[in-house]
């Protein structure tokens, strides 16, 4: 059974991540680029282009260069389209917001485990994030 305090705690970080501006920023992206029919074009070419090329590997076969050649130059294209851009920078925000989340669970609990003190705002090698407690490397708040 989940300890009360730590079910409440989640629910309120989940919350907090479902209002962020990271997950609506997200969502917006993502409706605009599946609403981009030249978006999805290039998503359908690109699939197409990476199966044949992982086909050609699955079957020991080595691509050639134009398989090489026509996977690159989609990515290219997909890499020029701005609702594909849009949503892959909101993708990756959200992704940096999780990780800073998690990071912050992990350090508390290897500050739990004695990885960190607090305290005296030393850590142990390898306990904490870069720049020590005060950064919030063990879940603190700036010491």
């Amino acid at each position: 059974m989940v300890n009360s305090e730590i079910s409440e705690k989640a629910g309120l970080l989940a919350d907090a991540i479902a209002r962020s501006s990271e997950l609506a920023d997200l969502r917006r992206t993502e409706d605009a680029m599946a609403a981009d029919q030249s978006a999805q074009q290039l998503i359908a070419e690109l699939q197409k282009a990476q199966e044949r090329f992982m086909e050609k590997e699955q079957s020991n076969s080595e691509p050639s260069e134009a398989d090489k050649n026509a996977v690159d130059e989609i990515e290219t294209k997909v890499e020029g389209n701005p609702a594909i851009v849009a949503y892959m920078t909101a993708q990756d925000n959200f992704t940096q917001m999780l990780d800073s989340v998690n990071k912050i669970l992990a350090g508390a609990i290897a500050g739990a485990t004695g990885g960190c003190s607090c305290q005296d705002d030393t850590c142990d090698p390898g306990g904490c994030e870069p720049g020590g407690c005060g950064s919030g490397g063990c879940g603190c708040s700036g010491n």
